[in-house]
């Protein structure tokens, strides 16, 4: 099944990755017409989604929740962000990122912007991810569609079910939808059984539209992810829960004013309860039995707006949030009293936003892109008890202030109706993360070392440049962007001897550190041709390479990759070959970084998807087969390097009405 559609708008600038949408018909009265456009993918896997999109890799810790990077740029150095609303997982050891508390079925868009954007919402070296939540949309007439279907994959016994159910007329819309997916451990290539891969959640959400008048509108939303049991083979811990609530109310104005757009002022509060737990793994596995649970939660708001004057497209934002997070470590000796610690000491970050920009169209040629940011951020600890443990480790003042500013200017040159040029530079700037700040041994699987924060870290500084290209001319289409990142002041974790370990069995004590600078750069490069109504070829191409300020290759940066995806839509039917190289990952730095070398993969995968109509009713059925050949593979960004699945078998239906 083709689960995306890419379409870009100026090259380099925003991709956006629009969830493919089938459209369903029936019987009002006498007359046909169009009610309802429903998603073919909503039953698709998100984590496999993301990392089919040129520039997103998608760090693997198990089988569940992979956390995307963008460029190979990860965690505070990207955006990660539901409707705007800034979101944080609970976990030390991230295996919650934002990516893991929605679902394609209660998905609109989702928006992938690789670098300092108004997109963004908020300040960003890496860019971002935004991902656009499902809306219900107002009829002239009252209206009941929806839509329910089933999955199974035999890899991993894995089954889904899933609803939605929407109620429009012209003045208000409902939307709900729920999935809930299970899946046992999964097998690597020969039927070999990856121990603790098991999951199993569910998701849900409702969306409220009421138009009170012409001129504005009202819209509510929650969404709920719960799950359990969710095993991370990487790991030397599990999660027994994983558990969100999301909540918005967002007001729209139509302004009287010509060329003025929408103003949308958002206001919203989530909550993320994790608990780590190694109560299923074998006794001998586990040197002292330990409970970790954590908590974040962030309340925020954002308004925003544009206009066009003259020549102009202006656009402009403000938002701010307040987030906390908390974590804490129970040990449980065989011998002697439990012992507590805090990972996170209760620990907060208050921040505020400008963002502007301005599109100005020269010509009918040219046309120029300006961006501005700025940022203020202050973090802290908000109890006396998380200010007690880490007193010990840093005499003076614990709060920091950042003051942040991000700036770019990119150009477009569209030549004729067949080429279009772009160079971009910006520069952007980050604060450190709170884990960063005021980490206490969080421990780090990939070089087994436990992390100290560093409140005197300062901020990390990034240069970027790009250039990239797009032909298009009858069958053909062609796109390439280069990027360079310059750092300075880049932050990663450095061996400090002063500190003696907490883990058992680690190999010691890293802080996190302020790097002279660093580098990183690559590009990607996509295909499609057309060469008939109902066949098409698109492939793409994505490399990075990353270094420090001593040379040495940076870790988890994605090697050379290459998908390639041969559609076929013929009378009715729908097909999918897909062939993916992923090349030997052979810069790396072991004894800094703790990555190690890893081989090259190719995979082929197939599928078939067919819609019949009935009534008034459509049914969607595919079928698809992952990892033809059964190869045993993992990939550079694969935590551990533990094998990803063997050859697949999976079977969809869904019945719209």
């Amino acid at each position: 099944m083709h689960a995306v559609a890419q379409e870009h708008k100026h090259n380099d600038t925003m991709k956006n990755i629009q969830i493919e949408e089938v459209l369903v018909t029936s019987q009002v009265g006498i007359n046909k017409r169009l009610e309802q456009e429903q998603r073919a993918s909503k039953q698709a896997n998100i984590d496999q989604v993301l990392d089919r999109i040129a520039g997103v890799q998608m760090i693997r810790r198990g089988n569940y929740a992979w956390e995307p990077t963008i460029r190979s740029l990860n965690a505070a150095q990207i955006n990660l962000s539901i409707d705007g609303m800034a979101i944080f997982g609970a976990c030390t050891d991230r295996m919650d990122p934002v990516s893991s508390y929605i679902e394609p079925s209660n998905l609109q868009q989702i928006n992938v912007n690789l670098g300092p954007g108004f997109s963004n919402y908020g300040s960003a070296i890496g860019g971002g991810i935004d991902f656009k939540l499902a809306n219900p949309k107002l009829t002239e007439s009252a209206q009941l569609n929806g839509l329910l279907g089933t999955g199974y994959e035999t890899n991993s016994q894995a089954f889904q079910t899933l609803a939605s159910l929407q109620y429009s007329t012209a003045r208000y819309g409902l939307l709900v939808n729920g999935i809930f997916r299970k899946a046992q451990n999964y097998r690597a290539a020969k039927q070999a059984e990856i121990a603790n891969s098991q999951f199993q959640k569910w998701n849900a959400s409702a969306a409220f539209k009421y138009k009170i008048n012409s001129k504005n509108e009202i819209q509510a939303q929650y969404l709920a992810d719960y799950g359990q049991d969710i095993g991370y083979p990487a790991l030397t811990m599990d999660v027994s829960f994983a558990n969100a609530n999301i909540a918005s109310i967002t007001h729209v104005y139509q302004p009287t004013v010509d060329g003025m757009d929408l103003i949308k002022t958002k206001v919203y509060f989530n909550h993320i309860d994790h608990a780590m737990d190694d109560t299923k793994r074998p006794a001998e596995t586990v040197p002292m039995h330990m409970d970790m649970p954590g908590v974040s939660w962030t309340a925020g708001f954002y308004s925003e707006s544009g206009k066009s004057i003259g020549k102009h497209k202006l656009q402009a934002r403000v938002s701010a949030y307040v987030n906390r997070l908390t974590a804490n470590m129970t040990m449980y000796p065989e011998t002697g009293s439990p012992m507590f610690m805090f990972t996170l000491p209760d620990v907060q970050r208050g921040f505020i936003s400008l963002d502007v920009s301005d599109r100005i169209l020269s010509s009918d040629k040219w046309s120029i892109d300006l961006l501005g940011n700025y940022s203020f951020s202050h973090s802290d600890l908000y109890s006396q008890a998380g200010k007690d443990q880490l007193s010990g480790m840093k005499e003076g003042s614990l709060t920091r202030s950042n003051h942040l500013g991000n700036v770019a200017v990119t150009t477009h040159f569209q030549a004729n109706e067949n080429w279009h040029l772009m160079a971009k530079v910006g520069f952007a700037n980050r604060s450190a993360s709170l884990q960063e700040y005021y980490g206490f041994y969080l421990f780090n699987r990939l070089d087994n070392y436990d992390y100290l924060g560093n409140v005197d870290l300062k901020t990390e500084k990034a240069l970027q440049s790009s250039l990239g290209m797009t032909f298009k001319k009858d069958i053909w289409q062609i796109e390439a962007n280069g990027f360079h990142y310059f750092f300075r002041d880049y932050i990663a974790g450095l061996i400090n001897p002063d500190y003696g370990l907490m883990t058992i069995g680690a190999s010691g004590v890293k802080q996190y550190q302020n790097l002279d600078h660093a580098a990183l750069y690559g590009g990607e490069v996509s295909f499609r041709v057309k060469p008939l109504s109902y066949l098409e070829l698109i492939s793409t191409l994505a490399y990075t390479e990353g270094k420090d300020h001593d040379g040495n290759a940076l870790p988890l940066i994605a090697p050379l990759t290459n998908n390639n995806s041969l559609l076929l839509n013929y009378k009715g039917w729908n097909a999918q070959l897909d062939l993916s190289y992923f090349a030997a990952q052979n810069k790396v730095s072991p004894a800094l970084y703790g990555d190690s070398k890893t081989p090259s993969a190719t995979l082929l995968h197939a599928g078939i998807r067919k819609q019949f109509a009935w009534k008034q009713q459509r049914i969607t059925s595919s079928f698809r087969v992952e990892n033809i050949l059964d190869r045993y593979y993992f990939r550079h960004q694969d935590i551990m390097k533990i094998a990803r699945p063997g050859r697949n078998f999976i079977a969809q239906i869904s019945v719209s009405f």
